[in-house]
């Protein structure tokens, strides 16, 4: 089997680790060039990387299990690209380090969710609220969302994308 360094600790791990057996850290892959690693952006390209999954069959995927979509921050250098039943907040998500500097984004906001190839964000009850187009996503209720479309998070407003 090949083997790779884990780029938080250096340690050899095979090829289709999803975390590394050393350190535990979570490895990520970029969007665009492919790069292993375990910051929110490419150290090679700057894209956002992406957690790396395992199929049905056992085999390393990366990726929604549907076309990439992304959500660009207008007017900042924030992009997220939504991985089912993901959390958005400040403190406990998987894009905790991207969004700790938008203070106006609850601590536990809300969730992406995919259904039936479908994406979806559940907003719970956060202090700010989220809007799809302008119309608020009520409490704890699961709101289409796709490319073209216009999502505010605690009022921070970002660009549905296909990547």
């Amino acid at each position: 089997m090949k083997e790779l360094e884990c780029p938080a600790c250096g340690e050899k791990i095979p090829d289709d680790s999803l975390y590394c057996d050393m350190c535990g850290a979570e490895l990520l892959e970029c969007v665009a060039c492919g790069t292993l690693g375990v910051d929110p952006f490419c150290p090679e390209c700057g894209h956002p990387m992406i957690a790396r999954k395992v199929n049905a069959e056992g085999q390393k995927t990366t990726g929604s299990r549907t076309k990439r979509i992304l959500l660009k921050l207008r007017n900042g250098d924030v992009s997220i690209i939504p991985e089912d039943e993901a959390l958005i907040g400040r403190k406990v998500s998987r894009y905790a380090e991207l969004l700790k500097d938008l203070p106006l984004i609850s601590r536990r906001h809300g969730k992406f969710v995919l259904r039936d190839g479908i994406w979806h964000i559940i907003d719970f009850g956060s202090t700010n609220g989220t809007y799809i187009n302008d119309r608020e996503v009520p409490a704890n209720t699961p709101v289409k969302f796709e490319k073209g479309d216009k999502v505010d998070v605690g009022t921070y407003i970002f660009d549905v994308l296909e990547e």
